[in-house]
């Protein structure tokens, strides 16, 4: 399986924005108790938004609503919003409820069974000679659109490549359709072929630069020709609020999967501990690389790659998997224990994910 050469890392330590080390400055107030908090505009909080835009405001809403309300900034409300409400998902009209759901016996093994992360994409590229290659990963947001890394879509062009396709239902690259035999039920677990979609529209991130060493604003979104056929193997997975912030996943154990291992043709996965966004600011900085808040950084506990460029960094919270980011970039050769790498923290980019959406 092809690969892009992999990016190594970026640009000088910058100071973290306002938003990303936003401290915990209030106390959210509800019937069942109080949680910390972050005094800011109602328009930002998804939490206290969704109350207000209801088309049933209760009073008690109301009464909510009032009591939450921290101060006003020009003709902004101020309101607490919970420090928590960035670990539920996102919701969009476009965007599916049903997502993220865990179909399968969880555990930390390298090898994965057949169903899991069935939101897991493989983008298609074609070269001059119309041979077809994969080299770059994503994730499935519906069933329409993918997410994946602005430069897997650069580095087309300049590789005299075309994206084709998005193949959806993988599990196995050495078998189509696949199956796992269980020995514990003497039973085999078969999944349909997997779906190769063409692409009706790539959208990369308008202020990415494929010539940024930082690789800021490294997000795309792919819209399929076609709608996939969603399956147990073939599940979108559920993005996040923007309020998720990189200081609150700091320690997180999270994980990635992909087909990167050059040990097996299945996919595989790594648990990845989220690394101190100041201390990856700090080791990239002598790399004359600049690692901001629209970025999270990991450390991997694997002895080989799994995650394709591209493809999701996963956390597993309320008996689902929520997107946190987008693999970016890394250290050469990868895994590498002293360096962390470096993903697309996908709720930066919630705004413009939720604008380029359409039916």
């Amino acid at each position: 399986m092809g690969s892009f050469p992999a990016l190594l890392v970026v640009v000088g330590s910058l100071a973290l924005g306002a938003n990303a080390q936003l401290p915990l400055n209030c106390v959210s107030k509800f019937p069942t108790g109080r949680i910390t908090g972050h005094c800011i505009s109602i328009r930002d909080c998804d939490f206290f938004m969704r109350i207000l835009v209801s088309s049933n405001l209760t009073q008690s809403d109301r009464n909510l609503l009032r009591e939450n309300q921290c101060g006003v900034r020009g003709t902004d409300v101020q309101v607490c919003c919970p420090s928590t409400a960035g670990l539920g998902a996102f919701r969009h009209p476009l965007l599916p409820t049903d997502c993220g759901s865990v179909r399968w016996q969880r555990s930390n093994d390298s090898e994965t069974r057949i169903r899991e992360f069935p939101w897991l994409a493989l983008i298609e590229y074609t070269k001059g000679n119309q041979e077809k290659i994969h080299a770059c990963g994503g994730v499935l947001i519906s069933d329409r659109y993918v997410l994946t890394a602005a430069h897997c879509v650069a580095q087309a062009a300049t590789s005299n490549l075309r994206i084709t396709a998005v193949r959806l239902g993988e599990w196995d690259t050495s078998s189509n359709p696949d199956c796992q035999f269980h020995q514990d039920t003497q039973k085999a677990d078969c999944a349909p072929p997997y779906q190769d979609i063409a692409v009706e529209e790539l959208l990369p991130h308008p202020q990415y630069s494929r010539t940024d060493r930082s690789q800021i604003n490294d997000i795309a979104l792919v819209r399929l020709a076609s709608p996939a056929k969603l399956n147990d193997f073939v599940v979108p997975i559920c993005l996040p609020n923007k309020q998720l912030r990189a200081d609150e996943l700091e320690g997180l154990i999270t994980e990635v999967a992909g087909w990167q291992a050059q040990s097996s043709p299945r996919m595989r996965k790594s648990s990845v501990t989220i690394s101190s966004i100041e201390e990856c600011q700090r080791k990239y900085a002598g790399q004359q690389l600049s690692i901001q808040a629209s970025q999270l950084c990991g450390l991997t506990n694997s002895k080989e790659c799994h995650g394709n460029a591209g493809g999701p960094l996963m956390l597993f919270k309320n008996d689902a998997y929520l997107l946190g980011g987008l693999v970016s970039f890394g250290p050469v050769p990868c895994p590498n224990p002293d360096w962390p790498d470096v993903y697309t923290r996908v709720a930066s980019y919630i705004d413009w994910i939720h604008d380029s959406l359409r039916a």
